[in-house]
């Protein structure tokens, strides 16, 4: 006669607040503020330094939003960038809040005056849409463009030239931001599912570091003070 069966109690599955105790705090989080734009929302940024105004790219405008006087917790339109051909893609803001990047469909990027409603002057020869840009944080006067052709593009924002071109993807490139290592690192990644560190100072060329994230890449940030 072969020996009794064992029989164990089934596994109970963890909650998922017991797996991250966020959890909770998170649900408890609720919308002090909803806004329906007129066309889809292809981008958003706060600026950096206060009030913090938060920049809305929807169809052929770009919207600037503050905190509004009378009411907490909500936002209100204080002014609207609509001097633009066509649908405008990305929007990026210099470290002191006075300039702003709007990536167009057309293939150019506007610098932007914010205060004075006032475009200073366009950068162009990207070869398709302006999909993705960022300011250097330290240098103010140097920016990176990201495009649907997967070329990352610098620039010299006060006379508009093109300082150097990279194959950086093999896809759409969707995501541009400042590196770890100074005015000449970016962080990209795109469409062919890569996330890359670019670094001038030692490979201006090529990657310093590339990761394959697994899923193509629709939008990235890097911490701040990381």
């Amino acid at each position: 006669m072969g020996e009794p069966l064992e029989v164990r109690p089934l596994l109970r599955a963890k909650r998922f607040e017991d797996l991250v105790p966020e959890t909770k705090a998170l649900k408890e989080l609720k919308p002090s503020f909803t806004r329906k734009e007129h066309s889809r929302i292809t981008s958003a940024s706060f600026s950096p330094v206060a009030p913090y105004r938060l920049a809305v790219v929807s169809g052929t405008k770009v919207g600037i939003w503050q905190p509004a006087a009378l009411k907490e917790g909500a936002l209100e339109e204080g002014k609207s960038l609509t001097k633009f051909k066509d649908v405008t893609l990305c929007a990026s803001w210099r470290s002191d809040g006075k300039l702003l990047l709007v990536g167009e469909a057309s293939g150019s990027c506007a610098v932007i005056e914010v205060e004075k409603n006032t475009i200073l002057r366009r950068l162009r020869g990207h070869g398709d849409a302006v999909t993705c840009a960022a300011y250097a944080e330290t240098e103010k006067s140097r920016c990176a463009t990201g495009c649907k052709d997967g070329k990352l593009r610098l620039w010299d924002v006060a006379t508009s030239e093109l300082l150097s071109t990279m194959e950086a993807h093999d896809d759409c490139l969707k995501c541009c931001a400042v590196g770890p290592v100074g005015a000449g690192s970016w962080i990209t990644a795109g469409h062919d599912q890569m996330v890359k560190l670019w670094d001038e100072r030692s490979k201006p060329d090529k990657p310093a570091i590339a990761v394959n994230h697994g899923s193509p890449v629709e939008c990235g940030c890097a911490f701040p003070g990381a």
